[in-house]
This record gives C-alpha cells, structure tokens and sequence, in this order.
C-alpha cells in the first residue's frame, strides 16, 4: 500500500473544503492526468480532490507522487471493485459534499456555479453534464430514477448520505443508481435540479462495456420496494411491451 497527502488549499488548520471530489482508479496513467487538472483548476478554496488508486501496474502511481501537491489525499492498494474503491474512500473526505469523477472524466469550469448553491446539508444537487460533446441532464421525477439512473458526476451528496447509507457492493456497475433509489425514497432526503453545466464523463466506461447482471435481475423488486406497487407494474407492463415488440 502506498499513500500521500498534501492539502494545500486547506493546509495549516484552515477552513475544511465544501466539496470532497472523490476520483477512484486502475491503470488510469492515460488519463488520470487531465482528470486532476479539470479539478486543480477550479477557481475555489473550497475543493479537495481524494484519489483512490487499485494498485495500478501502469503510469499511475509516478503520476500521483508528481501531482501529489495538487490532491488532498491519494491511496493506492488492491481492492474488491469500483464501488469497494469508493466505499473505501469515504474515511478520507473532509467535505460536506461529495461528487465521485472517474479518471476519464473531467470537471468543466462551470462547476464552481454550483458551489454557492449547496445550502441545505439534507439535499442530492444535481445538474447537467456533457456526455462526450452532448449536454445531458433535465429535472428527473422518481419514476425517471425507477427506470433509469442518473450520471454519478452530476450528482452531489451531502455527507449524511454516507452516514447512512454505502454503496452495496454486489451491484458491481450499477450500485450507485441502488444508492440513488435508496435517497429517492428517503424522506430524509430531497432532490434539487440546479440547471448548470458541470462535468464531461468518459462514453466507455466500465458501465458501456458490461452488463451488471446482480443488478438487472433484482431491479424489479427494487422498484417495488423504493417506488411502490403503482411504478413497480409500470415498470413490468413496459418491459413486457418492449420485449413483445422485440
């Protein structure tokens, strides 16, 4: 195990960062330099990026022993998967709020927009993101977040989420939308859209290449238990016209 921190922004017993951008990684020397930057450059103090590397055998580790002025805190040592990465990561923020940005993906300069906004340390902000060179992103309702899930980099958790909830691990590529159904159905919790352009994510990421089979055969039952009974018979009537169609 390897590991390095260095806070500069929020070094000598200053003000803890708002924002904790959480990034979680393998073999990303390609891309994980361009990554730090899009965060490195946001023009805020109250950023902290945490990086968790699953001891990578490429460029990687050179690359965050290089930046390591730039990162708040960065660890390296094998690991049971993405979402075990990023459980793991939780111990190390210090923000109020959380965003998880893959290696390949980037923070657009538009994403200090969203920082005066993150007022209520009871509320999932979410915003829009360019998917390669395509804006996505518009208000969901919770039979949206039923059938489909959002982009983890447009979303930012508060804290409280994690004192609750974690990721569940069985959900190899779609534990984060199980996490978002989880808030969804919290009343504990609200949602609120903040019509802002924050992030660009990578278009071949382990979710475009796989399937998370765990995932789809209990997503039924999930519905019912996080939507109810109404979404839960939507959800199956639909799935029989598509496959029907099929």
């Amino acid at each position: 195990m390897q590991e390095g921190g260095y806070y500069t922004r929020q070094s000598g017993g200053g003000v803890k960062p708002l924002v904790s951008v959480i990034t979680v990684c393998y073999n990303a020397g390609e891309t994980l330099s361009q990554c730090i930057d899009s965060v490195a450059e946001q023009d805020s103090n109250a950023i902290e990026h945490i990086i968790i590397d699953g001891n990578s055998t490429d460029a990687t580790l050179d690359l965050l022993q290089e930046r390591s002025k730039e990162i708040a805190y960065w660890r390296s040592e094998a690991d049971n998967g993405i979402y075990h990465a990023m459980n793991k990561s939780l111990r190390y923020v210090r923000g109020k709020w959380l965003i998880f940005l893959g290696a390949d993906d980037v923070l657009l300069p538009g994403f200090c927009d969203i920082i005066p906004l993150l007022t209520d340390a009871s509320t999932l902000y979410y915003s829009n993101v360019l998917y390669d060179t395509v804006p996505m992103g518009r208000e969901i309702s919770g039979y949206f977040l039923a059938k489909n899930n959002i982009c983890h980099q447009s979303i930012l958790y508060p804290k409280a989420v994690f004192d609750k909830y974690k990721f569940e691990e069985k959900y190899v590529l779609y534990a984060d939308h199980h996490l978002n159904m989880q808030c969804w159905a919290d009343p504990a919790f609200k949602w609120e859209y903040c019509e802002l352009l924050t992030a660009r994510f990578a278009t071949d990421g382990a979710s475009a290449r796989k399937q998370d089979l765990t995932f789809i055969r209990d997503k039924p039952l999930l519905i019912k238990k996080y939507f109810g009974n109404v979404a839960y018979w939507r959800y199956l009537f639909k799935e029989f016209k598509l496959k029907f169609k099929g």
